[in-house]
């Protein structure tokens, strides 16, 4: 009689437990899949952040050098900062400051050869911490 009991219960048991591996694996392992995932898209935001704002470093150098005279190459820098922030979402417009400045190697700026150096400094409003900084250098054409 105390045979058949055994037999159940460890029939029942073992049934009990047949999905007790996976569940374990699930409980031990989501934490770190969890945090490897919030890490991954960090490190693609800070990346992407960087890639902006070198890019956009980049076109307002362009938009500088290309400018017919010395006294529209900052106002034309200007405005591809400008046309990029009317293109960012509210929240995004809000938060985020652009400072550039230019440093040339002649004088005038905008001189045959010249090399123009542009510094672009992106801060986030409320994280003061959270600065990207980004340069740019190119050269005015020879033939200007």
């Amino acid at each position: 009689m105390n045979l058949p009991l055994v037999k159940y219960f460890s029939y029942y048991l073992h049934k009990k437990s047949s999905g007790s591996a996976i569940t374990e694996f699930l409980i031990f392992t989501m934490p770190f899949f969890v945090i490897l995932l919030v890490i991954t898209l960090n490190v693609y935001q800070n990346s992407m952040a960087n890639n902006e704002a070198r890019n956009l470093a980049r076109q307002s150098l362009r938009a500088f050098i290309s400018s017919p005279s010395n006294e529209l190459a900052e106002v034309r820098a200007n405005q591809v900062l400008e046309i990029y922030r009317d293109s960012l979402s509210a929240q995004n417009a809000t938060t985020r400051r652009f400072n550039i400045k230019f440093n040339c190697t002649k004088n005038p700026c905008l001189s045959a050869g010249g090399a123009v150096s542009a510094i672009l400094e992106v801060s986030i409003a409320g994280n003061p911490s959270r600065r990207i900084i980004s340069t740019a250098t190119e050269y005015v054409d020879l033939w200007r």
